[in-house]
């Protein structure tokens, strides 16, 4: 079922993006040519940091609902790139630390730059 979960983790996040596309947003800045590289860079850049957190939460329901055994979330490696030996983030490091951080990176940083490219180009 690990395919699955990452699609579905994947419509979560495009679902997000084309919901907050409609929010309102005033802005006077005209439509430019190449807004599209603006539009293409935050929606990458806002799936990036909502996916892992997508992955795991829907993990986590699949567990709870009893569709599988054990709850199987992403490792998370420390460092760029990991070293060949390094161990995973832990669980608990995880929803202490990482987590609400990259929330609060999506809430106030990417989503607002997200609709603004979406809707002032």
């Amino acid at each position: 079922m690990k395919v699955e979960k990452h699609f579905a983790a994947l419509a979560v996040c495009l679902v997000v993006l084309f919901a907050s596309s409609f929010a309102p947003y005033s802005c006077e800045a005209p439509r430019e040519a190449a807004a599209w590289v603006k539009i293409a860079g935050a929606a990458l850049l806002l799936t990036g940091f909502m996916y892992p957190l997508a992955y795991d939460v829907i993990s986590f329901l699949t567990y709870r609902l009893g569709w599988e055994g054990s709850f199987d979330h992403l490792e998370v490696f420390p460092g760029d790139p990991p070293s060949p030996n390094a161990q995973p983030v832990a669980l608990k490091t995880k929803l202490l630390l990482f987590y609400p951080i990259d929330l609060a990176a999506i809430i106030f940083v990417l989503l607002p730059l997200w609709m603004y490219a979406a809707n002032c180009g």
